[in-house]
């Protein structure tokens, strides 16, 4: 397996590999995409929507207590 780095813009779901790659990399690849950092924290918060964090031995707030004044 060999890595490459190069940046460049998504669009319409659509990665152009520089030309220079082109005659380097044939058949299946494997992807990884990193994005700019104002960027992940909009995605993070819809992962998590998306797949909420199982806790086995969470129980949920009664009402008392969510409103529970200190």
């Amino acid at each position: 397996m060999s890595v490459i780095e190069f940046q460049t813009y998504i669009d319409n779901g659509t990665i152009e590999l520089p030309k220079e790659y082109h005659d380097r990399i044939k058949g299946h690849a494997r992807i990884i995409i990193l994005t700019d950092e104002g960027d992940d924290e909009e995605d993070m918060v819809e992962f998590l929507l998306e797949h909420p964090y199982q806790v086995a031995t969470s129980t949920p707030l009664t009402r008392d207590e969510i409103y529970e004044r200190r």
